[in-house]
Formats: structure tokens, sequence, C-alpha cells
């Protein structure tokens, strides 16, 4: 009988069963290959073990370019020389920590599925992205930093634990911008205190940062919130719509009323905004469409994670017909199931697109 407890060494039957979710996107093949994955030394070489199994490469092994030269994954190759003007972190992990090629440290307790990483340190998120964001946003991101002043300023709506801060934070720094005007707005209290020690992990003091607890939407106004039991196991959470259920169509009994900011209201907070990263599950489209006049007056650059083939479509018709420039899109993956309560809930893997406004800022060199 196989013992899938003393094996463990480090690593656990969850850890098994979220690397296999994660890096493989299915359910290992039975109890001994469970038990034989458990025998790793720790989570840190599971990872390694299933980053370099045939089976990973083949799954994010990316397409050959179409004919505008812009690949699946969201962008061209060329794109790539941006991540040559911020050389890789070489030191060590930490325990309790993901760190990225920028020295930026995550929390795996701030997420479920970042458990299999404690410790582990990645390299530049190429070809489809890391534990942290996708290569599509982190050009954008980069391309942000490169182009700012000696200021930066980022708005992040849907800030979950404030990646993009922290990240953007490090990128300036590596380019030795020191005034940093970061903002980020999350609707849900885990993440919104998660964002904070995200920030305090990577040295992103008080005075370059302004966290709200609230939502962003097309208008100013309050909304019903749903409270989760773990912060780290529930991530893409927006307003509650009239009604019991969530947008998953999930009934919701503890709910909490949360402040909504206007999207044109947190815009007036900056003269120019570097950049405005937004990831709010479904609202992107009534958001641009609102902020659009502010975002061509003060806006040089945006990064928007989509949740489904409608919303990719209306953010697209926005900014097209406001005269941006699309510079990376990915669309969002979907698996149609029948009865759906929403588009959203289809949506297999998020799409992202990057747009440029050349009223502020030229075409980049890279």
């Amino acid at each position: 009988m196989v013992d899938l407890v003393s094996p463990g060494m480090g690593v656990s039957r969850d850890d098994v069963l979220t690397a296999y979710d994660m890096f493989l996107d299915r359910q290992p093949e039975d109890e001994f290959a469970i038990s034989w994955h458990m025998q790793f030394p720790s989570r840190r070489t599971l990872a390694d073990h299933m980053l370099g199994s045939e089976e990973f490469r083949q799954r994010t092994q990316v397409p050959p370019a179409p004919a505008n030269d812009q690949v699946y994954a969201g962008y061209a190759p060329h794109q790539l020389g941006v991540f040559e003007h911020f050389p890789p972190y070489a030191g060590p992990g930490s325990p309790s920590f993901v760190t990225n090629f920028l020295g930026v440290r995550v929390r795996t307790s701030f997420s479920t599925p970042l458990h299999a990483f404690d410790g582990y340190v990645e390299g530049y998120p190429v070809p489809v992205g890391g534990v942290q964001g996708e290569t599509a946003e982190f050009i954008g991101t980069l391309r942000s930093v490169l182009d700012a002043g000696d200021r930066y300023a980022l708005l992040e709506c849907g800030a979950g634990y404030g990646p993009w801060m922290a990240m953007a934070a490090a990128a300036a720094g590596q380019r030795g911008i020191s005034d940093l005007r970061l903002y980020g707005i999350e609707g849900d209290a885990g993440h919104y205190k998660f964002m904070s020690e995200h920030l305090d992990d990577n040295g992103v003091g008080p005075e370059s940062r302004t966290l709200i607890h609230g939502a962003v939407g097309a208008v100013a106004g309050t909304a019903r919130w749903a409270v989760v039991d773990n912060a780290a196991d529930v991530y893409g959470g927006r307003p509650m719509e009239d009604g019991p259920t969530d947008y998953h169509g999930t009934p919701q009994s503890r709910l909490i009323e949360v402040e909504v900011h206007s999207i044109n209201d947190l815009l007036q907070r900056e003269p120019v905004w570097d950049l405005v990263h937004v990831d709010i599950q479904g609202g992107e489209g009534a958001l641009c469409r609102a902020g659009i006049e502010a975002m061509n007056q003060r806006v040089r650059r945006v990064v928007i994670g989509t949740h489904s083939r409608a919303l990719d479509g209306e953010v697209m018709s926005v900014f097209h017909a406001a005269d941006w420039v699309l510079e990376n899109e990915k669309p969002t993956i979907m698996v149609w199931r029948e009865g759906a309560p929403t588009l959203e809930t289809m949506a297999r893997v998020d799409g992202v697109q990057v747009w440029r406004n050349p009223r502020l800022v030229g075409a980049p060199a890279t």
C-alpha cells in the first residue's frame, strides 16, 4: 500500500495537486504519480521539475507569428528587447516567498497556488509569463518605465495584492527614478491587507503609495462586495449585481458595502500617469468608455486585463476610436459552457491589451 504521508519530505499531497493544476492543467494520472512527486525534497525542486518537463514545454510553446507579427502570446519577438534594459535578479530565493527577475518578492501565503513556488527565483517571464503576470503585461509596464522622466506615476485598478505597483517601483529603481506616485485600489479587504504587506516587503514606503479600499467604476457610488473566508483562495471578485448570487452564479450570504470611486475622480489625482493598469473582472469596457477623455489628456500607457471576447472587442473599440496605438494584444481564451451565468465565467485564460497614447509618448525604440 502506498504511503502518501511519509514520502513528503517537504512536499505535501496538496502541493502535488496544485503543481499539476498550475503547470499541466490536469489532474495526476494516479496515486502512484502523486506519491512519486511527493518525494521531491522541496516545493521549489518540484516546481523546477514541472517547469522542465516536456509536457509543460509543449503546453507553453509559442505558435508562429501571424502576418501582423503579433504572436498568440500577445507580443512580437522583437518586443522582448525591453528586458535587456533590466538585468535579472541573481540573488538567492527567500523562504515563504517567490522572487521574480526584478527582485520583487511575493509571499506564497498571498495565493494558494503560490505555495508550490516557495523559495523559487524566476527568470524572465518568457515565453508566456510568470507567476506574477503575463509577458505582454511586463512588456507594457517596463516600456512605461523606460518612457518616464524623473518621476513615475501608476494607477492599479483591481490591484489584488498590488503586484504591478511593486514591479514598477523595482523597475523604476533600476532606472534611477526615486519620485514614485503609486496608487492601488482594491475592493476585497483581505487583498487590500496583502497589498500593504507586499509593498512593505519590497521597500515601497508610505511616502510613495496611496492605497484605497474600494471598487472603481464608471461613476462614483457604493456597491455590495462578497466576503470570503480566505482571501488567498479567491481572486477575481467584483461588485455584486442585483440578487444573492455573484457573477459566477455562486450564492453569497456575507456582504459588505464598499465605496465605488469613479475612474475620472481617480485620474484627477495626478497631472500625468505613466501607466494605468486595469483588471476588474468584467467592467473594463464601461470603465474605459467613461474615462477615455481624461485618459487622452493624462495617461501615457494603459495595460488592461480582459475577461471575455465581448470585453476584448469593447475595449478595443474605445481606444481605437480615440486614436490610441495598440502595442500588444492577446484575446481571452474561453471554453463554452452552456447555461453559464455570464461570459466572464467561461474565460479560461484572461486576455490582455496594451495601449499607448501618441499624444503623450512616442513610439518605443524597442
